[in-house]
């Protein structure tokens, strides 16, 4: 506002930008907004305006991704995420900071079992690919029940993605072909999708029930997605092969 005068000192927002000073930023980031939770809950909603291709980051993004988790505890960014999660910004951000960044580890075993699978759900209609591979694998890493479900819904029919906005299409074009690779699983073929690697995450957990689904779709299924099926039969296999020993 005119007249207003800054709580910075002089020259430093052009300093903010030049590399190496994170120091100088989070100390701006915490006189510009006084108090942890509003902090927190304005973090997280800058991270839901930003591209929604969760591997296209600018410094403030990944400044902000580790710096909840190294500042601040699990339950005051839970309680956070509480405050956020009803408006579209604070969701995408949320999601963001749970499953790009690994937030889902940082918060209590409760408060993780009460926002991810809200969240997980959200990103598993992610218009981006890629953005939907990585929740998978985030999912893969969690033990707690009501991952099995999620997994099962993507198996049977996977979630409709939503449209992309098309002020964020050239930008993500950028980043490469609309495909899915894995940040985490090397076993994997760049392309596969998501109901094909559900399928290997769900034999990976021993659901031998997925087996007719499974061959099912191997008889119309690209190279990329015959592969992950294929791998999710091997796993089964291999499981019943340990359980008769």
């Amino acid at each position: 506002m005119a007249g207003q005068r800054s709580v910075l000192p002089p020259g430093a927002p052009d300093r903010l930008w030049e590399p190496g000073n994170d120091a100088e930023r989070i100390a701006a980031l915490e006189q510009l907004v006084p108090g942890a939770l509003e902090r927190i809950r304005t973090c997280l909603r800058v991270l839901g305006a930003a591209s929604p291709e969760w591997h296209v980051n600018l410094p403030l993004d990944r400044l902000i991704e580790p710096w909840l988790i190294d500042a601040y505890s699990g339950e005051v960014v839970a309680a956070a995420v509480d405050d956020v999660i009803g408006d579209p910004l604070g969701l995408a951000g949320a999601a963001r900071w749970l499953l790009h960044a690994r937030g889902a580890a940082h918060v209590p075993s409760h408060d993780a079992v009460r926002l991810v699978p809200g969240v997980a759900r959200w990103s598993l209609a992610d218009p981006v690919p890629r953005n939907r591979t990585e929740t998978l694998e985030v999912l893969a890493d969690i033990q707690s029940a009501f991952v099995l479900p999620l997994l099962h819904e993507v198996l049977a029919a996977g979630f409709e993605p939503r449209p992309l906005a098309p002020e964020w299409r050239d930008l993500v074009a950028l980043f490469g072909p609309a495909e899915t690779f894995f940040a985490f699983d090397t076993n994997l073929r760049r392309g596969t999708g998501d109901r094909a690697f559900a399928a290997l995450l769900l034999a990976r957990r021993g659901e031998t029930g997925i087996r007719p689904r499974v061959r099912e779709m191997m008889d119309t299924a690209e190279p990329a997605d015959f592969h992950a099926l294929a791998l999710a039969l091997e796993t089964l296999q291999a499981q019943e092969g340990r359980g008769r020993e």
